[in-house]
């Protein structure tokens, strides 16, 4: 969860500078960028005018099959000197109502192709837009940082699918009247500009900051839902005040003239004043609180409106939630799929009374005899010597009696130092429920085996001190990848909850494992938090290698689960896998390295080559 900053960030903004100068290449991109939406606005008549003949219409229901509608936006009948020479559209609409974009002249002089980025932002809001926001508890500052945020985020769910529509909006960010100060307004916009433009870099620390809490590090999008956004515009508000940045919300204006101005972000507010805008229908625009019965709270939305196509399958059902989105690496192209896959996760569910009845409690004799080949998470050793401790240092003390006969000062650390022997491991266990972990093999199904080991993994490392987590995985396509949770980082694993939720496991679908292992760092950085000595590390427990219904390409899921591996180890966490037949260990050794995967044959063996994985 995200927290405020305890220092101020009043020195870092005092030091910093404008932005730096466009290089060559930066400047070639910028001038395709510009010149990108006219050739597109031209072939759309009245690009810079208010729609015609229903063109903008059919224009927004090609994009993704919204049914809308464009009306002008009539004069307000009192303006001030912002919305006279600022106007910005607005959005008005929700299901079941009909989606209407009300347009305002455009801007003079007509900056090329802003009707058509003007609509094209419109449809990004109501086809990845999330229900609408209560301002209570928010100030002003955070806001305007909420509404610029969820801009963001909305046009980036919309690039994934369109990238084109990155060259319509990147020039109302980057042209060269775009702002530059260390006020909180222009800060706003730098923002904006580094949100819609990752490749652009920006040298002000908070801008910094918040694009490292709006982008996960491969580059994804971190804020997947309006209640993230409006969390980190709290943090990153809070970051502003102790900036102590003036901001005067009577005159502020959205940044980017195609935006519009994010009434329909927020829920109708009966205690703010009416809006001087009349929109088409007896509505009113900007800050005003419309209708009761004009705009109504529609209900959350489907996991499949997160997804970037398609429906993600049936079963998301409670606790599926907002799914998680991760890249996929491609070696085909040399490149990551950004949001390519989506993960969605399971809390643990409860067990039926007579499953817990049934269910084996307390710790099997093969636990125990796993513990005792493992070493003791954060036993203490002697490691040379301190200046404090509870022991004394003997050949420190034979020293210091010599240094005092030859009347010399004796040394300060006669005290023995004690470091961990072993730091403790905090390890996520993932364990295949793939259909092939069901098939009938010579000694067992696989899940059976499978089953075993990870609950004496489980017991063992409780036993000696560390830490462990437990989920199960299978996959339909890269739109569904569960992860189903099945003992958390606090529970015990001598209850017969988690043994029983273990014996219930069910074997369907296929093994995405470079995605499912992307998820598990993400879990295993959260265990390891818990305790600022633990290790992290990520064991997989599987019967094969990766595959998948919507993979026909041979060694693409194994590129990726490579890839995967490899980003763990540049975040410091270990990752090895325990198999069973029919696995491979030739081609497991080829993904993890030598050392780094075992085939386990029979259960006997398991203390053993636990031990050599987690030690290595």
């Amino acid at each position: 969860m995200l927290q405020p900053r305890p220092h101020s960030h009043a020195q870092a903004a005092a030091q910093a500078t404008a932005p730096s100068p466009t290089t060559p290449l930066q400047s070639k991109r910028q001038a395709s960028a510009q010149a990108y939406p006219t050739r597109v606005a031209s072939s759309l008549p009245g690009s810079t005018a208010l729609p015609s003949a229903g063109r903008w219409p059919a224009y927004l229901f090609a994009l993704w099959g919204l049914p809308t509608r464009v009306a002008p936006l009539e004069a307000p009948a009192t303006r001030t000197a912002a919305t006279a020479a600022d106007p910005r559209p607005v959005l008005t609409g929700r299901a079941p109502d009909p989606a209407v974009l009300h347009l305002p002249p455009a801007p003079q002089p007509p900056p090329p192709g802003w009707t058509l980025a003007a609509t094209s932002h419109a449809a990004a809001h109501w086809r990845f837009g999330g229900p609408p926001a209560p301002r209570a508890k928010l100030k002003p500052v955070q806001q305007a940082l909420f509404g610029a945020l969820e801009d963001a985020r909305v046009e980036w769910l919309a690039l994934q699918e369109l990238p084109g529509l990155r060259g319509i909006w990147l020039p109302f960010h980057a042209g060269p009247d775009a702002p530059q100060g260390l006020q909180f307004e222009a800060l706003l916009a730098r923002l904006s500009r580094c949100l819609l433009d990752p490749a652009h870099a920006d040298p002000h620390p908070w801008v910094a900051r918040a694009r490292a809490v709006f982008f996960t590090p491969q580059g994804g999008l971190a804020l997947r839902t309006t209640a993230e956004v409006r969390q980190a515009a709290s943090v990153l508000g809070h970051d502003i005040g102790q900036m102590r940045l003036p901001f005067n919300a009577a005159t502020y204006r959205v940044h980017a003239a195609y935006r519009d101005d994010h009434h329909w972000l927020w829920e109708p507010d009966d205690t703010l004043p009416p809006s001087a805008t009349p929109l088409e229908g007896g509505g009113s625009g900007e800050s005003a609180a419309p209708a009761p019965d004009a705009v109504q709270r529609p209900d959350p939305p489907d996991d499949a409106r997160a997804a970037e196509e398609g429906d993600p399958g049936e079963g998301a059902g409670p606790g599926g939630g907002t799914p998680f989105a991760y890249a996929e690496w491609d070696a085909r192209i040399g490149r990551y799929r950004p949001g390519w896959c989506q993960v969605y996760e399971h809390p643990p569910r409860p067990v039926a009374p007579a499953a817990l009845r049934h269910a084996a409690a307390g710790v099997s004799a093969l636990a125990l005899r796993c513990a005792q080949a493992l070493p003791a998470g954060g036993a203490l050793r002697p490691a040379g010597r301190a200046a404090r401790g509870d022991d004394f240092h003997a050949a420190a003390l034979v020293e210091a009696r010599l240094h005092q006969r030859l009347r010399q000062t004796p040394a300060a650390d006669p005290y023995r130092r004690l470091q961990p022997d072993h730091r403790p491991l905090a390890v996520a266990v993932l364990l295949d429920t793939s259909v092939s972990t069901g098939d009938a093999v010579p000694g067992g199904r696989p899940i059976d085996r499978l089953g075993t080991v990870a609950l004496a993994t489980l017991q063992a490392l409780a036993l000696r001190g560390h830490r462990g987590a437990l989920w199960s995985f299978a996959s339909r396509g890269r739109h569904r990848i569960d992860l189903a949770c099945l003992q958390t980082w606090a529970d015990t694993v001598d209850a017969p909850a988690v043994a029983a939720r273990i014996a219930e496991l069910a074997c369907a679908g296929s093994t995405r494992l470079g995605t499912v292992l992307r998820h598990g760092l993400a879990a295993c950085r959260q265990g390891a938090a818990g305790a600022a000595q633990h290790r992290p590390l990520v064991l997989l427990l599987t019967d094969g290698e990766a595959h998948d219904v919507d993979v026909h390409t041979p060694g693409y899921l194994q590129a990726d689960l490579a890839r995967a591996v490899r980003e763990a180890a540049g975040q410091g966490i270990a990752v090895r896998c325990l198999a069973v037949p029919p696995a491979r260990p030739a081609a497991l050794a080829q993904v993890f390295g030598p050392g780094g995967a075992a085939v386990l044959r029979h259960a006997a063996q398991l203390p053993r080559v636990l031990a050599r994985l987690l030690q290595r």
